[in-house]
């Protein structure tokens, strides 16, 4: 009996471990998809991120997010200042995500709720994509 016992118990410690991981890949990605936007220079990217800005203006503001096929004129590139049609100061950045985009054929969507510190955050993160090359 105490030879069974054994031998069960190490089963359902081999099928824990079996079952965790995955569990623990799956964490141990997440934290390496999501290294890129630690410390706080990268708040704005994280708030970018998380308000959905990367489905059309792409992970890294490039303008391929995997919505911008389906728009024309197609999302800002945030890193070629000549891509912001309507100006790539702070004021205009800032009524651009606050009130969206419906000119020009543009469907960019209004972000009212966002609270003003984190749009100055996501404006410094897009502001600092100027600057890379």
């Amino acid at each position: 009996m105490g030879t069974r016992m054994i031998i069960i118990g190490t089963q359902r410690i081999i099928f824990k471990i079996i079952h965790c991981v995955p569990i623990i890949i799956l964490l141990w990605g997440c934290q390496v998809a999501c290294a890129d936007t630690a410390g706080p220079e990268n708040k704005g990217k994280e708030l970018y991120l998380s308000y959905g800005c990367a489905l059309c203006h792409g992970w890294n503001g490039q303008g391929d997010g995997i919505n911008s096929q389906k728009f024309n004129p197609p999302p800002t590139n945030f890193h070629n200042p000549k891509a912001y049609l309507h100006g790539l100061d702070r004021d205009n950045i800032r009524r651009s995500i606050q009130y969206g985009i419906k000119e020009d054929n543009s469907i960019m969507p209004a972000f009212e709720d966002i609270p003003p510190e984190e749009i100055d955050e996501i404006i410094n993160y897009l502001q600092s994509l100027q600057k890379q090359k």
